[in-house]
């Protein structure tokens, strides 16, 4: 399986899971819920950092390449736990933005979902 690559450096990022809950409303009384999931996903909107025209080069061909242009999943490194996980990127979306106008610094934005514990 590729691996995210080294060089782009994620920045901090939310986490929301989904929910794994089904929550039925009652004409009275409480709410009855009931877990309908044993794991959920986790999308996480990212961004990273590429500090190299060389870098933003690289990152994009391992996105058309490496993950097929997103759609296949890869091991990361989750900087919440440390834990190796695998991940791909919803839909294949990523956007680039260059952040000098040399064009040798660019971020990268996309995101990210990779299964729960």
């Amino acid at each position: 399986m590729p691996t995210f690559p080294s060089y782009a450096k994620l920045h901090k990022y939310p986490v929301k899971p989904e929910s794994a809950v089904l929550r039925t409303e009652m004409e009275s009384g409480p709410a009855k819920q009931a877990k309908i999931k044993s794991r959920v996903l986790v999308p996480r909107d990212m961004t990273c950092s590429l500090d190299s025209k060389a870098d933003y080069l690289a990152f994009k061909t391992w996105i058309r390449i490496d993950i097929g242009r997103g759609s296949a999943w890869f091991d990361w490194a989750d900087p919440e736990d440390g834990v190796t996980k695998p991940g791909r990127i919803v839909r294949g979306g990523v956007s680039y933005r260059a952040l000098n106008g040399a064009l040798t610094l660019w971020e990268a934005s996309f995101q990210l979902e990779t299964w729960d514990g």
